[in-house]
């Protein structure tokens, strides 16, 4: 900070803060402090002469490589107010801008600012500030209300605590940010929603500032989680899938991902054997020091990578995060998890092991029953999701080879025996509870996925009757995910705008395209319909995401008789289409 001595004919007149521009109208000649800089946790910093800042005149900043593009190099200690002052406004687009506008430093001027200028400043403060403390709560309230059954990862009261403390704004002010983008759509304040789109920029522009090893570490890649989420309502998958990888990476460089490990890595150094508490790979190493802390941990990269098999197994694309190196016990059931308190003993909690054998693995569901632990089915169906995904979508083992169709077949097995694990109220969205609901349709939809995944093959690679036979169970998996759809929709339709949800209806329409246009299967026909009334109501309602499916069936559904034939043909490579080159809906 520079001290206020100045020559007279800057001294004489008041200083302006180069923050936040407000004069100064009181100083105690060392820490002088604007209200506005406080307010905000900005560093007061003032003007001095001329000569001393003629040095700048020709300055230019140093450009680094980020996932958005080029962007000026910020130091961390600036980065926290700077950020307020580099957010771009909303892209018309559907995919994110290549860099953000970041104003080039220019040289300090030294004359006073007019009001007209000091007022245009703190309107750009404003426009990306958080709302008011009232009307943050109540959108935090809308959050758990609306979303924690989609990501079920925060300890409520912790969260609150932290929140009205004013630790969260002051540590993770972009979990914040991405939280009041996710339901500034549901207030009814017409100003608030104007604002989603400038508090989702900010959120992304103050996340890719974190560093390989950020603090808070858990709300970090929380705020990741938000984004994803948030991201896939915008049809933003490429910003999505680069967002998991570096989350991932993120959580692994402080041992996350192995909380739960009972095996410890030795490492030897100056020939002597250290445990990898002390070990140089493991340097700042994350433990979480209580039971909602830790619980908080395993369901965040648990849905972390949820989140990371759902965007891999409908576009082909690798996975990021690799279940051999990924350690933490299943999650608790809901209900346990906010009854912690920071005061529970860890030895007092028990989490049923992650094993990667599948029938170990589906054994275990056994313990999930009682008390239902809907988590825990989703967590088993996303592993065997994987597995699948990487075979089907595998560069080595050819769809033509007696081995590829014996791994089909142990997959099928396996996922025959997930389905005869589940108790009632998780294989029916009509008698699961309320609290569950979202879980037991993302369960179930995601099981007849997939089955198409398994057995919508080429048929070239096999013979006419066996391809047939595949081709119908495709088939009943697809007319199971309409009926599922249609059974929700007796409840609330809005449980289906769901990313996942949608994906999976999409694709369960391509099928039923097919046998409709091929086979004249009037049954087909009329789920057909059922599918494109369900996403012509998701396009009104998620505006992106909808109009994306709607449009990509639409086009199906306009397909000549020979390009049907040939995508049937195909099998479900045939469906896979990178989404950068789907034509976007004009309006």
């Amino acid at each position: 900070m520079q001290s206020l001595s100045a020559p007279a004919s800057i001294s004489k007149r008041k200083q302006a803060c180069k923050s936040c521009r407000q004069r100064k109208k009181r100083c105690d000649g060392e820490r002088p402090t604007c209200a506005l800089c406080k307010k905000w946790g900005l560093r007061c910093e003032y003007s001095v002469p001329a000569a001393a800042v003629s040095d700048l005149d020709n300055f230019q900043p140093e450009l680094i490589g980020t996932l958005f593009g080029k962007q000026p190099f910020i130091s961390p200690d600036l980065a926290s107010y700077l950020a307020l002052d580099t957010v771009q406004m909303p892209n018309p687009g559907f995919e994110v801008p290549t860099a953000y506008d970041i104003p080039t430093i220019g040289p300090l001027n030294n004359e006073p600012y007019s009001l007209e200028n000091t007022t245009a400043d703190l309107d750009l403060l404003a426009d990306v500030a958080l709302p008011s403390c009232d009307v943050l709560l109540d959108m935090v309230d809308m959050f758990f209300s609306n979303y924690y059954s989609r990501l079920s990862c925060f300890h409520k009261a912790t969260f609150y605590s932290e929140l009205h403390s004013g630790k969260l704004n002051n540590e993770a002010p972009m979990l914040l940010y991405i939280i009041c983008s996710m339901v500034a759509h549901l207030h009814p304040d017409p100003s608030i929603k104007s604002q989603q789109d400038i508090w989702y920029n900010q959120a992304k522009f103050l996340y890719e500032l974190t560093p390989r090893d950020p603090a808070p570490a858990l709300r970090t890649i929380q705020t990741a989680l938000c984004l994803i989420m948030h991201g896939f309502t915008r049809a933003d998958y490429s910003t999505c899938w680069l967002l998991v990888g570096k989350a991932w990476r993120q959580a692994a460089s402080l041992g996350m991902n192995r909380l739960d490990t009972v095996r410890a890595t030795n490492v030897v150094k100056d020939q002597v054997e250290i445990s990898e508490e002390n070990a140089i790979l493991s340097w700042r190493q994350w433990r979480g020091k209580t039971a909602p802390e830790r619980e908080e941990c395993r369901r965040t990269l648990w849905f972390l990578y949820i989140l990371d098999r759902n965007m891999s197994w409908p576009s082909g694309w690798p996975s990021a995060m690799s279940e051999q190196q990924f350690k933490l016990d299943i999650p608790t059931t809901d209900a346990t998890f906010q009854s912690f308190t920071e005061d529970t003993e860890l030895s007092s909690t028990r989490n049923v092991p992650f094993v990667r054998n599948l029938n170990s693995l589906i054994a275990s569901t056994s313990t999930a029953k009682s008390p239902l632990n809907a988590l825990h089915y989703l967590v088993v169906a996303h592993v065997l999701l994987g597995r699948i995904a990487e075979h089907v979508h595998s560069l080595y083992d050819s769809p033509d080879t007696p081995e590829y169709a014996q791994e089909c077949d142990t997959l099928d097995d396996s996922l025959t025996k997930l389905r005869l694990s589940l108790p009632r109220t998780m294989s029916s969205v009509l008698e699961a509870s309320a609290n569950d609901r979202h879980h037991v349709l993302w369960l179930n939809v995601l099981l007849n996925s997939m089955a198409i995944l398994l057995h919508y093959r080429e048929s070239c690679y096999s013979r006419p009757d066996a391809s047939q036979d595949h081709f119908i169970r495709a088939i009943a998996a697809a007319k199971n995910i309409v009926l599922i759809g249609k059974d929700t929709t007796r409840i609330s339709t809005s449980l289906l705008y769901s990313a996942h949800v949608l994906c999976s209806l999409y694709f369960a329409g391509c099928v039923l395209v097919i046998q409709w246009r091929t086979a004249n299967d009037e049954s087909c026909k009329d789920d057909v319909e059922i599918v494109k009334l369900i996403l012509d109501k998701a396009a009104d309602e998620t505006n992106n995401l909808g109009r994306k499916y709607r449009d990509a069936l639409k086009r199906d559904l306009e397909r000549s008789q020979s390009e049907i034939l040939r995508l049937r043909d195909a099998g479900y490579q045939g469906l896979l289409v990178d989404c950068s080159q789907w034509a976007w809906p004009s309006k």
